[in-house]
């Protein structure tokens, strides 16, 4: 048997052999090594793991159970695979269908306290739910009282439709009748509308009203509807609604009394006669107009159709409609021109 070769004493390579002199003697430096649960100390040293960059994820062994490194992206993020079960089972494209026994999802969790914890501004704090695992929603005051309010009145409703005896046929004409003036109010509207459209008008601030008065309408339509839903259930209290509709039915009168004095209101506003006044021809009397129209901005001295004599209005604007009752536009005392008196 050969023997080994052995280093002499003197060179410097065999300080480095084992004792058996047929190896190099390796010492490994404690410090990269650590106990299960150890805890972590800014001392701590470890050793340097490296991966390759590959902007296109590609295989890089030769067969299964081939050592391939860790791959990563430019930006030194690691590529990691969900496997199959994974979180991708919780992954769902826009408007996929829900398959019952199949489909899966991520299971969100909450915190149960019986004294709930507080985190202040920015903090990440977990969903809270009560004993029973129900998600607490905080509400505010404004929204708890609409909360009970709405309660009450669906109790109240609910017991209104739980007595016997109801005659449909009388609720449906009722609700027949209330329609028709709901309908007629619409078609007042768009007669005022129509009015409307003449001249030295403020359509703006008109159509906002109409606009306005137009939607109420809508909304008491909608309102009956509603109602007529209702009453078609069995076992509905017929004087208790029929109470109820009276005093809707009231109002609704009351809303086309407001609109027909609206619409009387407007109509004053269309003049429906006008007369040109040349004030260099002298005073112009026995009027009783409604309004004048100043063409060439000045002073206008009038007399009031209901008291007033001789009273002036000053530095009046070029184009300016005067919404007052006249009887004469004086020369004297005026230097306004092109001036036009308006009568309804």
């Amino acid at each position: 048997m050969a023997v080994p070769y052995k280093y002499q004493a003197k060179e410097v390579l065999n300080k480095v052999l084992n004792s058996a002199e047929t190896a190099l003697q390796v010492d490994i430096v404690s410090g990269a090594e650590y106990a299960e649960d150890s805890a972590h100390t800014s001392e701590d040293t470890g050793n340097f793991i490296l991966g390759v960059r590959n902007d296109t994820l590609a295989a890089l062994g030769g067969a299964d159970g081939d050592y391939v490194p860790f791959q990563m992206n430019a930006s030194g993020a690691l590529y990691v695979e969900i496997s199959s079960g994974g979180g991708e089972d919780a992954v769902y494209v826009d408007d996929a269908d829900w398959s019952d026994g199949s489909s899966k999802h991520m299971l969100v969790g909450g915190l149960y306290q019986s004294s709930p914890q507080s985190i202040t501004d920015g903090d990440v704090g977990p969903l809270q739910v009560n004993a029973n695992g129900n998600l607490i929603v905080d509400l505010s005051a404004t929204d708890n009282a609409v909360l009970d309010a709405m309660v009450v009145d669906l109790a109240a409703m609910e017991t209104l439709l739980t007595a016997a005896n109801v005659d449909h046929a009388a609720n449906e004409v009722l609700l027949t009748g209330i329609d028709a003036d709901t309908n007629a109010i619409k078609v007042d509207m768009a007669a005022v509308e129509v009015l409307l459209t003449a001249a030295n008008v403020d359509h703006a601030a008109n159509e906002v009203l109409l606009t306005g008065i137009d939607a109420d309408t809508d909304a008491i339509k909608t309102d009956m509807a509603a109602i007529e839903v209702l009453l078609t259930a069995a076992n509905v209290d017929h004087a208790a609604n029929e109470a109820l509709l009276t005093t809707i039915d009231s109002d609704t009168d009351a809303i086309k009394t407001a609109t027909e004095a609206s619409q009387a209101s407007l109509a004053d506003m269309i003049y429906g006669t006008a007369v040109a006044i040349d004030i260099d021809s002298g005073n112009h009397g026995s009027l009783t107009h409604n309004a004048l129209y100043v063409g060439t901005g000045g002073n206008v001295k009038v007399n009031m159709a209901t008291g007033g004599t001789g009273i002036t209005f000053s530095n009046v604007a070029s184009g300016q409609i005067l919404p007052i009752q006249i009887t004469q536009v004086w020369q004297s005392g005026t230097t306004a021109e092109d001036m036009v008196a308006l009568k309804e």
